[in-house]
């Protein structure tokens, strides 16, 4: 009786895991993204810019800790040794900074509560890449593929399926690409 319990418990576990897991996407190197796939990237995008476009009470006062001390380092304790007071401040400070950190990366969080992060994370990447490539012209080595001084076939078939993703790619991010970068900077606070 207890093993069935347990068969039967681990059975929940089981099916209460997979349901909750993304459904499979393919590999957007190398295959082209569609309209829905641009979509649900702008769509995250958009939301966690407008987000932190609109930040109020703790957002807002990690925002601004941040803004002004992101280039400043912490202070020293007096007279080189700490204080109570001085480690309680130094705590604030690392919780505001974890804060903004969550917010930089807002977009995560959304893609996450709707239930697509590493698909959001896998386009969010292409996109990128595309921009960075097609659009601004850098470049990569061998497809951006770690290839080394003398590629494999295999790997020289990947880059070519790379290039040949990221040109298919073109037509549907190009025309976002400066929407694009501007939604980025609003997230990550690159103002």
């Amino acid at each position: 009786m207890r093993h069935a319990l347990l068969a039967a418990l681990a059975a929940f576990v089981l099916c209460a895991a997979t349901a909750h897991s993304e459904p499979a996407f393919p590999d957007y190197a190398v295959t082209p993204l569609t309209k829905a796939d641009v979509d649900l990237f702008m769509g995250i995008l958009k939301a966690a810019a407008d987000h932190n476009a609109h930040l109020t009470g703790a957002d807002k006062e990690a925002y601004d800790f941040f803004m002004k001390n992101k280039s400043a380092p912490p202070p020293p304790p007096p007279n080189g040794q700490p204080t109570p007071q001085w480690l309680q401040m130094m705590e604030h400070r690392s919780q505001l900074l974890a804060h903004a950190g969550e917010l930089a990366t807002y977009d995560v969080t959304i893609a996450k509560q709707r239930g697509v992060q590493k698909r959001y994370d896998a386009i969010k990447g292409e996109v990128e890449a595309v921009i960075d490539t097609e659009v601004e012209g850098m470049t990569g080595e061998c497809g951006d593929s770690d290839c080394g001084p003398a590629p494999t076939p295999a790997q020289r078939a990947r880059a070519k399926a790379i290039d040949a993703a990221r040109k298919a790619d073109k037509p549907l991010i190009a025309p976002h690409a400066a929407e694009i970068r501007a939604l980025q900077k609003r997230v990550n606070f690159m103002l």
